[in-house]
């Protein structure tokens, strides 16, 4: 069986974000994204819900657990602290805003289609 395109570990974090802010939040976030790969995360995509433009899903892919707890131990660069922050101003919410699960992936179905 393949293993899954994401990850065999995915962190999900679910927020709300209100569309008049998605430009300030897109250029965040793509900052995120690039300081995430750089780390050594195995995979980082974003949806956003087609009904609910309010409503956008981050998903950070790891080989493992392994590999995410190792990545999570490494410093947070100050950069990266204060884009954190202009993020938090823009979550709906704050960072207590945001909802985040662990998938752990299980072969319970084939992969192959």
């Amino acid at each position: 069986m393949d293993e899954p395109r994401i990850g065999t570990f995915i962190l999900q974090h679910r927020y709300r974000i209100d569309p008049n802010d998605h430009k300030k939040f897109f250029a965040l976030l793509s900052e995120v994204r690039a300081y995430a790969l750089d780390l050594g995360v195995a995979r980082f995509e974003v949806w956003q819900d087609d009904e609910d433009p309010w409503q956008i899903s981050e998903l950070h892919g790891y080989d493992s657990w392994s590999h995410y707890m190792r990545l999570s131990e490494k410093h947070l660069p100050d950069a990266m602290k204060d884009v954190y922050a202009d993020f938090e101003r823009l979550v709906e919410g704050g960072l207590a805003g945001i909802e985040t699960r662990m998938w752990q992936h299980k072969s319970l179905l084939p992969l192959d289609r």
